[in-house]
């Protein structure tokens, strides 16, 4: 009985004691940016549709779009979704205005605050 309470007692330290992955995850979530390309050029009025795979090696718990204006810095759109899991296909859309250049910026955070961004331009004319 002694016995099998030490072996008890020590699998419950061991198991207390193992690492918690999501302290030491170091990796940072993977953004590809699949449409619009960057320094596309469209006119005026089109729907941009805005899509990108993004994966983690554990789990992504947010995910940013912001839209800005280039010329003044405004932030025009903010999008937030929450996905947990490790992948996520993102597809959003806005409408363009005649000539104002946008800056696309996808911003991707894990369950470890681990966070990548990507950034892209598209003029409009």
């Amino acid at each position: 009985m002694i016995k099998f309470f030490s072996i008890l007692f020590l699998s419950c330290l061991f198991l207390s004691c193992s690492k918690n992955d999501s302290v030491d995850d170091k990796i940072l979530p993977a953004i590809t940016i699949n449409s619009p390309s960057n320094g596309q050029t469209l006119p005026g009025g089109t729907t941009v549709n805005i899509t990108a795979d993004i994966t983690d090696n554990d789990k992504l718990v947010e995910i940013h779009v912001h839209i800005y204006n280039q010329a003044t810095g405004q932030l025009l759109i903010d999008i937030h979704r929450y996905p947990n899991a490790p992948s996520y296909s993102l597809n959003e859309s806005f409408l363009t205005q005649n000539n104002i250049n946008y800056t696309i910026r996808i911003i991707a955070i894990d369950k470890s605050a681990n966070q990548q961004m990507q950034t892209i331009s598209v003029s409009i004319n």
